[in-house]
């Protein structure tokens, strides 16, 4: 998935833990901006590194996907819990339950009680992406403009604010943009799909 800008996706990446640097490029043979994290979060806002398809920038606020957290009851198994560095909820379990899920991984850190016991989510993938959203299409990485780049890089780097697919939209101009955090494929700067932002824009 692309960043922030699609339709002129500025792919504001973390591999899981990303960071944006540079000014926005076209993606996919300029046909979306991506602003993309690379490893580090101080990296700056990378909006030229070109995505697979749409450009990445980082993530939104919920416009319609549910990002909300799992259903799970008991105060260990099941319990929901955040991963606050990419903005995905899963639930507490042990290692080996998690694995026997296929597709998923383990994140420690974010549940109580002994080491093997962790936050479980789905692995990033980007298959997981919905649709480009009704009404929108992917912004022309010639469209992308350093306000909405900065607008882009804010977002990727605020995951608790912004979980994964989530969407918010904001006016430049007189154009509406909006912005939706997916998961983005490896490119130059990651070496694995990573959190991204993907900006569109009215059709």
């Amino acid at each position: 998935m692309r960043g922030l800008l699609t339709s002129s996706l500025l792919c504001l990446a973390l591999p899981l833990a990303g960071a944006c640097s540079g000014a926005p490029e076209p993606v996919d043979g300029g046909v979306q901006p991506e602003v993309d994290g690379g490893a580090s979060d101080d990296a700056g806002a990378d909006a030229g590194s070109p995505d697979a398809g749409s450009p990445d920038a980082g993530d939104l606020v919920d416009g319609g996907t549910d990002a909300g957290w799992p259903d799970g009851g008991a105060a260990d198994a099941g319990t929901g819990c955040f991963v606050s560095t990419v903005g995905v909820f899963g639930e507490c379990e042990s290692l080996t339950s998690c694995a026997a899920l296929g597709g998923h991984v383990s994140t420690p850190g974010y549940c109580p009680g002994p080491a093997d016991f962790q936050c479980c989510t789905r692995a990033p993938n980007v298959a997981d992406n919905p649709p480009v959203p009704a009404g929108w299409k992917l912004m022309q990485q010639a469209a992308v403009t350093p306000a909405m780049t900065t607008w882009a890089v804010a977002i990727l780097h605020d995951p608790t604010t912004y979980p994964m697919f989530s969407t918010t939209t904001q006016t430049f101009g007189t154009l509406n943009v909006l912005a939706r955090v997916e998961w983005h494929p490896p490119d130059f700067q990651n070496s694995a799909i990573h959190r991204g932002v993907t900006l569109y824009q009215p059709i």
